[in-house]
């Protein structure tokens, strides 16, 4: 944690204006994309599906396990990577294989602000981030109640079952749009799910269908009985400005009472 701490507040951005930039992360990519530097990146981890534009871009592996050979080869002059996804073993070796490092790091959606423009910084696009940078604040601020503090649960994966729980960025949204999130953590079993019992459940990005197993033994929950089940896509999962897209889909879903 220091050593990200120290790192995000370093001469690094003295340098001249990187123009070969590796994306370790989706979150990171779609920033990129909107700070208007998506023609910078010279390759992104396999993770990062959109925009359009990356999809012919080089991979150069996971979040976790990049292929630091395939990085070398690129001669970046900044790789970026996403704090919550890219373990910090990851960044001391890109350090000590001479490469510079910019580390983008929200938490949550009040972070995401000064994330933006300390990214922009980075790679050259400052005065966009800014432009940004305020108008994601815009679009925070207009999110409405959509929902009547109804008890909800939005299902990241299904085996073995795994949630957005209070400490998530999802927990926020959920707040924001007058939701009650019903899961403490990431883990939660189906009986305290039965005993809490949900009135919508969201199922990410991922499941096109919810597995049948899965709604017999969830079948005496309101959720289930009202037929209030909701597919969500990846855009809520990012903490980048393309999260605005992803908070208004889940804004959009009708409760059947």
């Amino acid at each position: 944690m220091v050593l990200f701490i120290l790192f995000l507040f370093s001469p690094t951005f003295t340098f001249a204006q990187p123009e070969r930039i590796i994306s370790l992360a989706p979150s990171v990519t779609e920033a990129i994309y909107y700070l208007g530097a998506i023609d910078k990146l010279v390759a992104v981890s396999d993770y990062c599906k959109w925009p359009e534009e990356v999809k012919n871009k080089p991979k150069v592996g996971g979040m976790i396990n990049p292929s630091y050979e395939k990085i070398l080869a690129l001669k970046p002059d900044l790789v970026i990577i996403s704090k919550d996804v890219t373990p910090i073993e990851v960044y001391n070796r890109l350090i000590e294989l001479g490469i510079k490092v910019h580390v983008y790091a929200p938490e949550t959606l009040k972070d995401m602000p000064d994330e933006l423009i300390k990214l922009g910084i980075a790679i050259g696009k400052e005065r966009q981030a800014k432009i940004v940078a305020h108008e994601f604040q815009k679009n925070i601020k207009k999110v409405k109640r959509t929902f009547n503090n109804q008890k909800a649960l939005f299902v990241i994966w299904t085996e073995p079952l795994t949630v957005a729980g209070k400490s998530s960025h999802i927990n926020e949204v959920m707040n924001l749009l007058g939701l009650k999130n019903i899961a403490e953590y990431s883990s939660i079993n189906i009986e305290r799910v039965i005993k809490l019992n949900p009135e919508i459940i969201f199922f990410g990005a991922g499941h096109e269908t919810v597995p049948e197993g899965l709604l017999v033994k969830l079948k005496d929950t309101k959720a289930v009985k009202k037929g209030n089940i909701y597919f969500i896509s990846d855009k809520i999962y990012h903490l980048s400005p393309r999260i605005v897209e992803g908070i208004k889909e889940m804004a959009g879903v009708k409760i059947r009472n």
